[in-house]
């Protein structure tokens, strides 16, 4: 008696939902979801690496500003911080890892607070101070913006119990994270696809043709990985309600 008078009304069920969301073994094609998803990621990590891990502002891929020595420091923190969310992020879906709660809630505070938090952050700081015009600059803001946007409102749901919801946006917030690899699919992709009219419409200059493409995919990088991923929430949660009924 004396137990149930002083146990919490609602008690700290963590790692009992965790552990349940878990549970279901993954299947073949989530494993290669997972696998190829974090394969991808590992993939601009290293070449970030091998491009910025000098700190040499020669080797830079983003053009800065001469002016404003501090530029490329942003930008090297910008992308250093970037490299952690993307090493840590396809972690948070390894369905061994979330069995071990602890661990889980480890890897997650240090994706979001080590890595999406700060490179968000100094993230529109560089977005601000683009060379590359107004239209990639607002690209790149909102883009950071919803970065971290998703980031408090996965953090606030999981501090406040609502392990589904935080689930859900864990998963939103990664699909902006992985902007970082489809950036680059995109890129290539509204360059090749502008090729055929490089003559026509930008008398020959690809300098021209490139801006266009870059500023094209500073939106392309994160709208469609959003759209995607709340369309296949939108699915399980259609699936989860039709089992319910049946």
């Amino acid at each position: 008696m004396t137990d149930q008078l002083t146990r919490p009304s609602n008690p700290d069920r963590r790692d009992a939902i965790v552990a349940a969301m878990s549970k279901p073994p993954a299947t073949g094609r989530n494993r290669f979801r997972v696998v190829a998803v974090a394969f991808l990621s590992l993939g601009v990590v290293a070449y970030a690496a091998v491009v910025y891990g000098g700190f040499d502002v020669s080797t830079s891929q983003v053009e800065t500003r001469d002016e404003l020595p501090w530029h490329y420091p942003l930008l090297w923190t910008h992308i250093a911080t970037g490299a952690i969310a993307l090493t840590l992020g396809p972690l948070q879906f390894v369905r061994r890892i979330r069995r071990v709660p602890r661990v889980h809630r480890y890897i997650g505070r240090v994706y979001l607070f080590a890595g999406v938090v700060p490179s968000s952050i100094v993230g529109i700081v560089v977005a601000l101070l683009t060379t590359s015009g107004p239209v990639a600059a607002a690209g790149l803001v909102v883009g950071d913006l919803l970065w971290i946007t998703t980031a408090a409102l996965a953090y606030a749901h999981a501090r406040a119990g609502r392990y589904r919801q935080h689930g859900q946006w864990m998963i939103r917030n990664f699909a902006v994270t992985f902007a970082a690899v489809t950036f680059r699919a995109w890129l290539g992709l509204t360059i090749v696809g502008q090729l055929p009219i490089l003559q026509s419409v930008y008398g020959g200059d690809f300098d021209a043709l490139f801006g266009v493409a870059y500023a094209a995919t500073c939106w392309l990088a994160f709208i469609p990985n959003l759209l995607f991923v709340n369309l296949y929430l939108r699915r399980r949660r259609t699936r989860r309600v039709e089992g319910a009924l049946a």
